[in-house]
């Protein structure tokens, strides 16, 4: 099973782009002191709350709501 870095890179790539969406992951891990491979179940809301600020502007709340949704099943 991929971790919780994986998925979200994997599931924010077709919306942003590889580089933009590891620098998120990068970013919540930092912000909690951690590094991407070290984020845990526990990390969601903080990553949660980076990809709303990240995807806001782009696509409509709903669509963000099912993206979150498949990080959130995957983890």
């Amino acid at each position: 099973m991929a971790g919780i870095s994986e998925t979200t890179v994997r599931v924010l790539t077709p919306y942003v782009g590889p580089t933009v969406a590891d620098t998120c992951v990068r970013g919540t891990a930092l912000s909690l002191g951690k590094t991407s491979d070290t984020l845990e179940n526990c990390d969601l809301p903080r990553l949660e709350e980076h990809i709303r600020l990240l995807l806001g502007p782009l696509l409509p709340a709903r669509s963000i709501d099912r993206l979150l949704a498949e990080i959130r099943a995957s983890a």
